[in-house]
């Protein structure tokens, strides 16, 4: 029996000018997890993150709690393919839709506007325009963009999925919300076109689990905060 705990990074710097950086709050929400991961005598014979800080950043706080009390962690592996999305998709088609929706162009300026001054309305309107990039990139409407198009980003999500060891029982991976959205649909075997239902809801360090059946991961539970405080909960 192998199950494998897929955890979305902690809160990141969304307002200042290193969103690859973890806030405070960021920090002790991965330690809550790690706190809780203590709790439930859940231990990782396997551990992956992607390559970005933050989401490195969470491992080290989930692990960290765990070392400190005895318990023998695996070195974490790096796979670029648990990383999230790459931003030049995002701004190419932000761009082109700015042509053609003029809602969208106004929100675009309101979101500059605000994270140049780091106003907290920055967090509202990236979620506004992010959700409809999603869903133009999931339906291709643009055709190719850089540097992968849906389809292509989706086949590294399995990629990835495919390089944990199968003797494993018990793997923790730290991501973003797109590769655990992609999981998500992956393992319920949905359309890629309903995949954007995952996407909207993945919150700060939330924990997914799925159990492997055969050369499949089945869901168990999605986007749970169990470790967090309600006024913890972010997903920006």
């Amino acid at each position: 029996m192998s199950y494998l705990y897929l955890v979305r990074h902690g809160q990141a710097d969304r307002l200042g000018k290193d969103y690859d950086q973890l806030t405070q709050l960021g920090y002790t929400q991965a330690e809550n997890l790690g706190a809780y991961f203590l709790r439930q005598n859940i231990e990782f014979d396997s551990t992956f993150t992607g390559s970005l800080r933050r989401q490195k950043q969470t491992c080290e706080g989930i692990l960290s709690v765990l070392t400190k009390e005895g318990f023998c962690v695996p070195q974490s592996i790096e796979n670029p393919n648990w990383d999230e999305f790459d931003s030049r998709m995002w701004l190419s088609i932000a761009a082109k839709i700015r042509n053609v929706d003029t809602d969208f162009a106004a929100t675009y300026e309101k979101y500059k506007s605000a994270w140049e001054n780091q106003d907290e309305l920055t967090r509202d309107y990236f979620q506004v325009l992010i959700q409809k990039v999603l869903r133009d990139w999931v339906l291709g409407t643009w055709g190719k963009v850089e540097p992968y198009t849906f389809p292509e980003y989706v086949s590294r999500i399995q990629s990835a999925l495919e390089a944990i060891p199968r003797d494993c029982k018990s793997t923790l991976i730290v991501t973003s919300s797109t590769p655990v959205a992609i999981a998500m649909g992956l393992a319920t075997g949905i359309a890629y076109e309903r995949f954007p239902i995952f996407m909207k809801y993945i919150l700060n360090s939330s924990l997914s689990v799925f159990k492997r059946e055969g050369n499949n991961w089945e869901p168990v539970s999605f986007n749970s905060t169990p470790h967090l405080a309600p006024d913890q909960i972010t997903i920006v």
